[in-house]
């Protein structure tokens, strides 16, 4: 069975969800039959890149419109999130920038399926250790750490590699009706759309499971049902 998920690095509840969803795959008895493909989704193209980040909160509040009240109330219910995850949060001091290369450096490492290991590493380094994922120095050391060699991964920032990849990745949600992430589709028939928890995740892969062995079946495609939990929009706000 395929999983795609579109995720952003600097979408909050896209950690969170990939942290619920491995811990729920965990839990999955059929985790052995899932194929995951990770797909980018820019929330802002236009932020400033290559280690010129802006902080988050003057991002939301200054250049995204937002008012203080209620970026600070959306960062009080992504700490409530992290909290129960178990995990840092450092988002009110974290970095804002374009987050381009770093979905570059995933497609590089899925090359060696490494792209798991690598998103979790800019995502933490995003939430948890509030650094600019945006900076190249940071890219190549995070690159190395997950098994990628630094001449290869300095020669796909050198380049235009992946570009392309990212902007089908953009047209494919567009296609598909999904504007925010994190998104996560099953077999393309069960969607979780934000960051739900570990039982429902569990719940929606058994589903989705026993749909996919009954559609292989039968033959038969339906459209996809579509659970929503906390996500992050083109606008770069979160949920509350």
């Amino acid at each position: 069975m395929k999983i795609e998920v579109w995720t952003d690095i600097m979408c909050p509840y896209c950690h969170i969800g990939k942290i619920h969803y491995e811990k729920a795959l965990r839990q999955f008895d059929h985790a052995d039959e899932v194929i995951l493909e990770w797909k980018a989704y820019q929330l802002n193209p236009n932020l400033p890149d290559k280690g010129n980040g802006i902080p988050v909160r003057e991002y939301l509040t200054k250049m995204a419109g937002y008012p203080v009240e209620n970026v600070d109330h959306m960062f009080d219910g992504i700490k409530q999130l992290a909290d129960d995850a178990g995990i840092p949060f450092a988002l009110p001091n974290a970095i804002a920038a374009n987050t381009r290369d770093a979905h570059r450096l995933i497609k590089l490492a899925a090359k060696k399926e490494l792209d798991s290991v690598v998103l979790g590493k800019l995502s933490k380094a995003y939430f948890e250790e509030a650094k600019d994922y945006s900076d190249w120095e940071l890219l190549v050391t995070i690159g190395k750490e997950a098994g990628l060699e630094e001449e290869e991964i300095r020669r796909m920032l050198d380049s235009r590699d992946y570009l392309y990849e990212i902007k089908q990745d953009m047209h494919e949600a567009a296609n598909l009706g999904f504007d925010t992430v994190p998104t996560f589709l099953m077999d393309r028939q069960q969607a979780i759309v934000g960051s739900e928890p570990v039982d429902l995740f569990v719940k929606v892969l058994n589903k989705a499971y026993g749909d996919w062995k009954n559609r292989t079946e039968k033959k038969t495609t339906p459209g996809p049902e579509v659970t929503k939990g906390k996500s992050c929009n083109a606008d770069g706000m979160c949920e509350i």
